[in-house]
């Protein structure tokens, strides 16, 4: 088997570890249907308005977004027009003290498409996992919304 496709598993089996029943996600994905996975377990995420995220880099265009998306460090869920879903380690909803974009921890629940879902339409992956456990960094997460906002010519 390609190292790529162990990967992938590996990727898979992880994100559908969020949730009481990986078995359900696994069959949703295989479906061509995104699923439903709890936040607070392996990853919480930073749920920021495309508005903010587009701003802060000077551009809607997919590819220009995904190449500064990709510079923090871990996976992007994009739901076009709406909100970017960037994933944090778990524990950083507790902490997140932006007030540009909300964290979504334990109790809520984000819906996550099938790895080979990279473009539109409908949700898709931004920037997809390169790797289990591999997270976007928090603090680079709150400067990118701050320099969104200072773009949008608004104050903190």
């Amino acid at each position: 088997m390609p190292a790529g496709v162990n990967a992938e598993t590996a990727i898979v089996r992880w994100l559908a570890s969020s949730t009481r029943d990986p078995k359900s996600a696994h069959r949703d994905w295989e479906d061509g249907r995104p699923a439903i996975l709890a936040l607070g377990v392996l990853f919480d995420a930073v749920k920021a308005p495309s508005r903010l995220v587009h701003a802060a880099v000077d551009s809607s265009e997919r590819s220009a977004v995904a190449v500064v998306l990709g510079q923090l460090g871990g996976p992007v869920i994009w739901a076009p027009s709406t909100w970017y879903a960037i994933l944090v380690p778990a524990g950083t909803a507790a902490d997140w003290d932006s007030p540009h974009a909300a964290a979504m921890g334990h109790g809520t629940y984000l819906t996550v498409p099938r790895l080979d879902r990279v473009e539109p339409p409908g949700i898709h992956w931004a920037v997809p996992p390169a790797h289990a456990r591999t997270l976007c960094s928090p603090v680079a997460v709150a400067q990118l919304l701050d320099l969104g906002h200072q773009s949008q010519g608004l104050s903190r």
